[in-house]
């Protein structure tokens, strides 16, 4: 092991900077600021200028990637207002900075950068071990406090988990033939655990990612394989597709099956006597029931503050008054906000309400997608029938949206520029009539639209164009694992700005820089 790992680090700086950086990807945002610059510096330092010069030709197609810096550069100096262009040109800074550096630094061979994802591999695998461990000793007091136990972004660390999975997958595929059986077995197991991480971690972006990747690699293996067995591929991704759209259908409709409530021949009163309050005209429902009927908060109060400490008109640990979580949390289980409704309360329901949780399937089926999907269709719900989408993610992201479409409508050739993006969302927010507090206002979570608000149709072109380009030129569309990599990033771009986050871009340019400068396809054979 020692003479394999000196002969792999032996005389080559760049390398082990990049192994750094592969290292603390999924572990620190910060530390990723710092590898960056350490990648870009030993760069430039190490090797001779005759050696750079070399690969500065040989590499020059990547240099449309920091093309995309100069673009916000020099939309900051035209349209910049009070720092509000710096904002954009920090946030883009290694589009300059890790493309140059690739380009300058000492040449890998395929040994090191397979060595390359497993170290990137073994990190994902500490980092995940290390959510677990804060998931175990956190105490959840919100919905899908899941996404908060990973040390960066449960989105971000979701596209490294498709990324790592991909890379066994192939590995596993393109030596299956001389992997001893014990080595496919333990590659596979731990495929299963990077998977029921990004299960478990329950970010739709991620998983919606890796849907439409493993849809393609099937539709790439139909083209591979014989014909006997491209029927069943066929079937395969055609499932990959139905089944999650056929999953979701049936928690719309779950959702949608609501009471049906006579107003005329509905109980007046409690068995103890007391009347209920109706609001018919309230449409906010918690799994088909209302929750504005049968409310008798007289019992509720005097009920609940016997059985907690946590007193119904306090306010709840989730920000929310304590009254109007168990509400929601009676009426998803069916009962009625009276004395007997308190009563039917477990224990266990009791945590779950001094926990903030408003609805029983937030806790009794949080290890599933249900939960998950069933929150979108709540939140789209409720913002149809009542135009709130005040600290809902999902309809918040429509309102943004709107926006964005509003002001690509006006500024369609060349966009406002990332010195006045900020101010034409508020003014559209305003001008729109919409409902968002202010302190919610944003861009749109959509990479595509932010180009087109910021840069209108030449600059998004070009921008695709400069990504597109090398890929074509250098021939990168021949790495499986890069075409991989390509159409889950395109997708989940319609769910966020990754290029516009630090660990996003950091992510992406990393590894589209790594693919593109070392872009033999054999290190994903073993032949040592």
């Amino acid at each position: 092991m020692k003479t394999y790992l000196t002969k792999l680090f032996d005389s080559n700086w760049f390398f082990t900077a990049l192994v750094g950086f592969a290292v603390v990807l999924p572990l620190s945002q910060a530390l990723v600021s710092i590898l960056g610059g350490v990648l870009l510096f030993v760069s430039v330092v190490e090797d001779n200028w005759n050696n750079k010069r070399y690969r500065f030709h040989t590499r020059k197609s990547l240099l449309f990637i920091p093309a995309i810096f100069l673009i916000y550069l020099l939309s900051s100096l035209i349209t910049g207002r009070e720092g509000n262009g710096l904002y954009d040109l920090q946030k883009t800074l290694f589009f300059l900075v890790i493309p140059i550096a690739f380009i300058l630094g000492k040449e890998i061979n395929q040994k090191q950068k397979r060595f390359v994802f497993y170290t990137f591999a073994f990190s994902i695998f500490i980092s995940v071990i290390v959510a677990l461990i804060r998931w175990k000793l956190t105490v959840e007091t919100e919905n899908f406090s899941v996404h908060k136990i990973g040390m960066i972004s449960h989105i971000r660390f979701s596209f490294q988990l498709i990324l790592i999975v991909w890379f066994f997958v192939l590995l596993i595929q393109n030596n299956f033939k001389t992997f001893k059986l014990s080595v496919k077995m333990g590659l596979s197991i731990l495929i299963l655990y990077y998977l029921s991480f990004l299960l478990f971690q329950q970010s739709l972006t991620g998983l919606i990612a890796f849907c439409t990747s493993l849809f393609f690699y099937l539709i790439l293996l139909v083209f591979q394989l014989r014909r006997v067995y491209k029927i069943v591929f066929i079937i395969l991704a055609i499932a990959i597709i139905g089944i999650p759209i056929l999953y979701v259908t049936t928690v719309i409709r779950s959702f949608y099956n609501i009471e049906k409530v006579d107003e005329n021949s509905v109980a007046k009163q409690t068995k103890l006597g007391n009347k209920y309050k109706h609001d018919f005209q309230n449409p906010m429902v918690e799994n088909g029931n209302y929750v504005n009927l049968f409310v008798c908060e007289k019992e509720m109060r005097e009920e609940w503050n016997k059985i907690s400490e946590l007193k119904y008109d306090s306010i709840g640990i989730n920000g929310y008054i304590v009254h109007s979580t168990l509400i929601r949390y009676l009426t998803s289980k069916g009962l009625k906000k009276d004395a007997d409704g308190i009563h039917a309360l477990t224990e266990q329901d009791i945590e779950n309400v001094e926990n903030g949780i408003a609805n029983v399937i937030y806790q009794s089926r949080k290890y599933s997608l249900y939960p998950r999907i069933y929150e979108t269709v709540w939140e789209y719900y409720v913002y149809t029938h009542t135009g709130d989408a005040n600290y809902q993610s999902f309809s918040q992201r429509i309102e943004f949206a709107k926006a964005a479409i509003s002001i690509i409508k006006h500024n369609f050739w060349f966009g406002v520029g990332t010195g006045n993006w900020k101010e034409e969302f508020y003014n559209t927010f305003e001008k729109n009539g919409s409902n968002l507090k202010e302190e919610l206002y944003a861009s749109s979570h959509n990479q595509y639209l932010n180009y087109l608000v910021k840069f209108g149709i030449v600059g998004f072109l070009l921008i695709m164009f400069f990504i597109i380009y090398p890929v074509v030129k250098m021939g990168g569309y021949n790495d499986t694992l890069f075409l991989l990599f390509l159409i889950f990033m395109f997708f989940a771009n319609f769910a966020d700005s990754n290029f516009e986050s630090h660990m996003g871009s950091s992510f992406f340019l990393f590894f589209y820089s790594l693919f593109l400068t070392n872009n033999k396809t054999d290190y994903l054979k073993i032949q040592d």
